[in-house]
């Protein structure tokens, strides 16, 4: 199993010993997925969270008209999974589904639990993952009421250019709250646009 590319992520904010790091690894079980195989299903516990060390992974939900709202997209060296479900170990209101082929280190519950005592300040580093993900689920919220579908796309964009070069355009198109079709039009839009400069 890898895990250099999470022990990277961890060391941006803790300090860890080697002590640490075999602590963190032995409560570590790797993954593989396949495209459109599921971590978390709607309505089940979400048991472990999840660190994406190879492919890309998104979280969503489907509305009461069937349809479909992606919340969240992660790629090599992000965790995701449905928080809400995770932290209190209720049933989860989300699914998270492979995009592509993705190799997963999850971390069980209980593993991270005994992990914030044998590793008081990792306690931080989640802490600090948890606060940026609230930062942007704030400014996301921000940015669906108060920007067009054009300005929301061009946000994506620049927020994260690595994503949209991997991620069906329909599933983009989702992320932004719009229709493939509509977001075409945008592409289309924003290409001539820049050809007139």
């Amino acid at each position: 199993m890898r895990s250099d590319l999470l022990i990277t992520s961890l060391q941006q904010y803790i300090p860890l010993t080697e002590r640490d790091q075999q602590l963190i690894i032995n409560c570590l079980r790797e993954r593989k997925v396949k495209k459109g195989q599921f971590l978390v299903h709607e309505g089940a516990v979400s048991r472990c969270t999840n660190f994406v060390n190879e492919g890309s992974v998104r979280t969503y939900f489907i509305d009461l008209n069937g349809q479909e709202h992606i919340v969240q997209f992660a790629i090599e060296g992000w965790w995701i999974s449905d928080l809400n479900s995770f932290i209190l170990q209720v049933p989860a209101t989300f699914n998270v589904q492979a995009i592509e082929d993705s190799v997963i280190l999850e971390l069980p519950f209980e593993s991270l639990e005994l992990l914030y005592e044998q590793i008081p300040k990792l306690e931080r580093y989640f802490r600090i993952v948890t606060q940026r993900a609230f930062v942007a689920f704030q400014q996301r919220i921000v940015q669906n009421i108060s920007m067009t579908a054009e300005d929301r796309y061009l946000a994506f964009q620049q927020k994260y250019p690595k994503i949209e070069l991997r991620i069906p355009q329909r599933l983009v198109a989702s992320y932004l709250g719009i229709s493939a079709e509509f977001l075409s039009k945008i592409k289309k839009r924003l290409k001539e646009g820049r050809g007139k400069i």
